[in-house]
């Protein structure tokens, strides 16, 4: 019989796929999140009746319930009503493809005809204008004449309608049906459960960007509400934590006294005292979540398809690197390339690349730069292995030739939950889960005898209320069409299944712009220049340095959020420019060099507050008379003082020329702002050599006079005393 059943809707399925355009106007494949955004009522407008569903019980029916929907009428229509129903429709047939579906919850008419089920619910008394009440209406899935055998999911519509049965409004939702024991193979499913949140550092110590992790993080919070919500419900359905380290630094910064806002300089930020939810929250997560499957995303969840497609390979490195040193020493336990992946027996290192998309030569860079055997991508970027029927298992290779695991996380899931937030009604929050419940019975339904993977990826920065959460993930655990797994069990089963092949290269328009990464890299060399002069930095400056730089590369910046990242990126170009301006060079423009050779001292300044270490280079024209001995000598210059180094110049004739002093790091890069460098001009005019040699010649004159007097006088002598001899 199972053979039988799977063959027959195999070709039910066929057929409707072919007929589709004519017999249900079928919506896209992918499922996306505005089909299930789309409003289920034609009674949305003003002045009229509309009517909700906040509920079914339960939530999937079985050969003998009894299935009790509730919800709100609201009166809009501007008059007071008596006498309302609400009526309660469902047919027999079930849905055959998920396509069916999206287009029955976009409205079309088309694709089923639902007849009335069970008794109608009449309200008592009058529904005055602009006033809500509550209607409750049941029936039997017996006699609704559901398929005793089948899997699958049916049509449910309630119907606001007058006494006599004219219909005022509807509200559409899914009814999934399980028959009973061994209906299908249950589906091996794995959940995703994102901690992810904008990153705030930036290279101000205990600085935030903004203050609004304090509210995420509390109870109530986001933040809050997904660690709680994953805590109580992570052994039943396997969860696997999906940690963005950055969050963790931020996190970990407002355990202490920290400061918010403030400018590049660092000053003006609000004093902020440390927060007890914030170490709460670390603490909980520290505790609650060991032992638990976890993964890391490179820091600040940085765009690693942007950064790979511009180049910027060596920033992925330094995310990933970066990440898991921070998560590492705030969590206590190992990660990534030294650690074990997910953290559940030495499973692959999985990634999970912004917006589920990559290429072969993105997965080049993951491969090589973050040591990943394993991503999660969505569902649309490849065929299933299974196709038609819906798979997550697949495996690919990336560019350099690395074999790469892949798991599809379903688009339509990650739409759906995306659909709601903490803030919807309570009709909208349970639209998402019966709809997510529905999806993933279909998917089984599919092809019920056939072994399948389910991966569920909500949106990186999801934000349910917390009975939403757990609604869904008591759905994952109640369902029997489901069985709870963990991800990485599924990323090593993911190599062993047939080869898809990505594009080579393919730019998402979502990806961080070229002209925005042209600035990235203009201050990635900003920060090169400053790390390559300073004198011994600690590794811990060193580390916050990067990490601001790496924040400015994070995909919290697509899309909606690209004034949040030209802000950091602002921000640490003037932080940086400002550091490096404090080192300059010092002295007049003009040297006099009176002999052939002589000394010339160079003075430099270091205004900042960190020792920096330099060398000043000497550029000579060339062919010029003047030369240099020992130049690019390094100098240390302690903080907030002057250094001097001594050169010594040589001239082989008298002339001017003009030379460069130019500073230079330890390694030889130039560095580059206004006062790194100066010209200076050398007047040699060998005036010390002639006055050596008119003091020389002066001395001989003196010399040659005294010695002619000292014999004219010896000459007188002797003649005196012959003449005085004689006349004796």
């Amino acid at each position: 019989m199972r053979s039988v059943r799977s063959v027959v809707r195999t070709l039910i399925a066929g057929f409707l796929a072919l007929a589709g355009p004519v017999l249900a106007a079928p919506a896209v494949a992918a499922h996306a999140q505005e089909v299930h955004q789309s409003s289920r009522t034609n009674t949305a407008s003003s002045r009229q009746l509309t009517i909700s569903i906040d509920a079914v019980n339960p939530s999937f029916a079985t050969p003998s319930s009894t299935v009790t929907v509730s919800g709100t009428l609201t009166n809009d229509t501007g008059s007071p009503l008596q006498g309302i129903q609400v009526q309660l429709l469902t047919q027999a047939q079930y849905f055959l493809t998920r396509s069916q579906m999206d287009s029955y919850a976009a409205g079309s008419d088309q694709v089923m005809s639902p007849q009335p089920a069970g008794n109608p619910f009449t309200l008592t008394g009058t529904v005055h204008t602009g006033a809500t009440v509550r209607w409750s209406a049941s029936f039997t899935a017996a006699a609704a004449g559901y398929s005793a055998s089948t899997v699958g999911v049916y049509p449910l519509v309630a119907q606001a309608q007058s006494a006599d049965g004219t219909p005022y409004g509807s509200e559409r939702t899914f009814l999934p049906y399980w028959p009973g024991q061994d209906a299908a193979d249950p589906l091996n499913v794995a959940w995703l459960w994102p901690l992810i949140d904008q990153p705030q550092q930036g290279a101000c110590p205990q600085t935030l960007a903004t203050n609004s992790l304090a509210g995420s993080l509390a109870s109530a919070g986001r933040l809050g509400t997904l660690l709680t919500v994953g805590e109580q419900w992570s052994q039943l359905d396997h969860l696997t934590w999906v940690v963005d380290p950055a969050l963790l630094s931020d996190a970990s910064v407002m355990t202490k006294k920290y400061l918010v806002g403030g400018d590049s300089l660092c000053r003006g930020g609000a004093r902020e005292p440390a927060s007890a939810t914030a170490a709460e929250w670390l603490g909980s997560l520290t505790t609650g979540t060991a032992g638990d499957p976890m993964f890391l995303t490179p820091y600040g969840d940085a765009d690693v398809a942007a950064l790979t497609h511009a180049g910027l390979d060596t920033d992925v490195r330094t995310a990933y690197q970066l990440g898991e040193s921070v998560a590492r020493k705030i969590l206590g336990r190992p990660f990534g390339i030294h650690g074990n992946g997910p953290g559940d027996g030495g499973s692959p290192a999985v990634a999970w690349p912004a917006g589920g998309t990559a290429d072969a030569s993105v997965l080049s860079s993951l491969a090589t730069d973050g040591g990943i055997s394993a991503v999660v991508l969505d569902s649309g970027e490849m065929t299933s292995t299974d196709a038609p029927y819906d798979n997550a298992l697949a495996s690919t290779t990336a560019g350099n030739g690395s074999p790469m695991g892949v798991l599809l996380a379903d688009s339509g899931l990650t739409g759906i939950l995306g659909s709601a937030s903490a803030g919807s009604p309570a009709s909208a929050q349970f639209t998402t889960e019966q709809d997510f419940l529905a999806q993933t019975a279909m998917i089984a339904a599919e092809a019920p005898y056939k072994a399948r993977s389910l991966v569920v990826a909500p949106p990186p920065r999801w934000d349910p209320s917390a009975a939403e959460a757990a609604r869904l993930l008591s759905l994952t655990y109640s369902a029997p069409w489901l069985h709870q797994t963990g991800l990485s069990s599924l990323a090593a089963a993911s190599t062993r299944t047939p080869h898809r092949s990505l594009p080579v290269s393919q730019v998402s328009r979502a990806e961080l712009g070229a002209g925005y990464l042209g600035q990235v890299r203009s201050v990635d060399a900003s920060l090169a220049q400053y790390t390559g002069m300073l004198y011994q930095p600690a590794a811990g400056l060193l580390q916050s340095l990067d990490a601001a730089a790496v924040v400015t590369e994070s995909a919290a910046w697509r899309g909606p959020g690209a004034a949040g990242g030209w802000v950091a990126l602002d921000k640490l170009a003037d932080y940086l420019r400002d550091r490096e301006e404090k080192v300059t060079i010092l002295g007049g423009t003009k040297l006099l060099l009176a002999g052939a050779s002589g000394p010339a001292p160079v003075s430099v300044q270091n205004a900042g507050q960190l020792p920096v270490q330099v060398a000043v280079r000497v550029i000579v024209p060339p062919d010029s008379q003047l030369s240099v001995d020992n130049p690019n000598a390094l100098i240390m210059i302690p903080a907030l003082k002057t250094g001097t180094v001594t050169m010594t110049l040589h001239s082989s004739g008298i002339g001017t020329t003009t030379i460069q002093l130019q500073l230079v790091t330890k390694d030889g890069s130039l560095l580059t702002w206004r006062g790194a460098s100066q010209s200076l001009s050398v007047e040699a005019t060998h005036y010390g050599r002639a006055v050596l040699v008119l003091i020389a010649a002066a001395l001989g004159v003196v010399v040659l006079a005294s010695v002619t007097r000292w014999i004219r006088r010896r000459r007188t002598d002797s003649t005196a005393e012959g003449r005085s001899g004689g006349t004796g």
